[in-house]
């Protein structure tokens, strides 16, 4: 057969998409579930978050009545209403009110199904199997006295959430995708690192690379060189969301944390956080988050254009990609992580 008749599965049906159903993936931040049912989507299903009688619910959103949308209703009683005839459910799913027959409520026993829901790093996350594979992704600093710290706006890429935290951990594209900006195309060569696994995290540190001391970070850093040599501090947890801690010479700080959501198999929704402990005047936050607004603008049009969108771990077009011996190391070790995870929990 050759390359050009190699097919992938359809996205939705990739044993590795499956397989995502059993992590928590984030859908919203904590302050975006108020007092109103909030409705967000993940993995192809439309799901509603409320706060009922002090305790955060996930549910399918659609009402078992006549399939109306529930994050369209309201919270009435620590009850979440529906808007199309008033049926109310509890924080379990229970149907407990039926306006137009009353009595009816607890002989047609109806529910609504939930889901494992649990917040974390500011985020509101979501399990859509019976038993989540690992806890929900810390952030430590989210809550660090000596961090300013910044929430980005979630932005959606039309790739698989593979693909996006590998372009994340990607080393070789930054000379070229990023050039003058967090890479030089003067210094391409990406050395080996060492990669070890922690529970559900994959850690990797890099140190001893070159980029570009320019513009306004430097000056706030305080840094004269031309040439910067942070040390950078990786943590992905398994299997996408990675914490990138980078420490200058001078030891300042500054802090990535990036969750990737399928919101389904074809678009992924990233939420994410930074943190400095230099230039923490509010003053400089603009030029903080237009800098990472314009590396992500860099990496969105080469991301969408991979094929497939989900990634094939180990059928034939698996043998499409050639890796780079030590260049693309990370990427080894994540695919083969993934792909374990993958043949474990794809039919669980």
């Amino acid at each position: 057969m050759s390359v050009m008749e190699l097919k992938s599965p359809p996205p939705h049906e990739s044993p590795t998409y499956l397989a995502l159903r059993h992590f928590w993936h984030p859908v919203c931040y904590s302050d975006e579930v108020t007092d109103k049912p909030h409705g967000v989507r993940l993995m192809g299903e439309n799901v509603v978050l409320a706060r009922l009688g002090g305790e955060l619910a996930a549910m399918q959103d659609r009402c078992p009545h006549k399939g109306a949308a529930l994050s369209l209703g309201q919270i009435v009683d620590c009850k979440l209403e529906c808007p199309y005839h008033g049926w109310q459910f509890d924080e379990k799913g229970d149907c407990v009110r039926i306006p137009a027959r009353e009595e009816m409520a607890t002989v047609m026993n109806r529910k609504v199904r939930r889901y494992h829901v649990t917040e974390s790093a500011g985020m509101v996350w979501v399990c859509l199997a019976d038993v989540p594979k690992y806890p929900a992704p810390v952030f430590p600093e989210l809550k660090g006295a000596e961090y300013r710290v910044l929430r980005g706006r979630p932005y959606d890429w039309n790739t698989s959430t593979p693909r996006r935290l590998e372009n994340f951990v990607d080393f070789a594209h930054f000379s070229f995708v990023h050039d003058g900006t967090i890479g030089s195309r003067e210094n391409p060569r990406v050395e080996a690192v060492k990669v070890w696994r922690e529970n559900n995290v994959m850690r990797f540190d890099r140190s001893g690379v070159k980029e570009p001391g320019v513009g306004k970070k430097k000056e706030l850093l305080g840094l004269t060189d031309d040439w910067i040599e942070p040390t950078n501090v990786y943590h992905v947890t398994m299997p996408h969301t990675v914490h990138l801690k980078r420490v200058f010479p001078n030891g300042k700080r500054y802090i990535l944390f990036m969750a990737a959501s399928p919101v389904d198999a074809t678009t992924t929704r990233s939420f994410w956080w930074q943190a400095r402990d230099f230039g923490t005047e509010e003053e400089h936050d603009a030029f903080f988050m237009d800098f990472e607004d314009e590396v992500l603008a860099e990496d969105k049009p080469i991301i969408e254009s991979q094929t497939p969108i989900q990634m094939d771990l180990a059928g034939e077009l698996a043998r499409q990609e050639m890796p780079v011996r030590h260049a693309d190391i990370v990427s080894v070790e994540y695919r083969r992580w993934l792909l374990e995870l993958t043949n474990e929990l794809a039919n669980a």
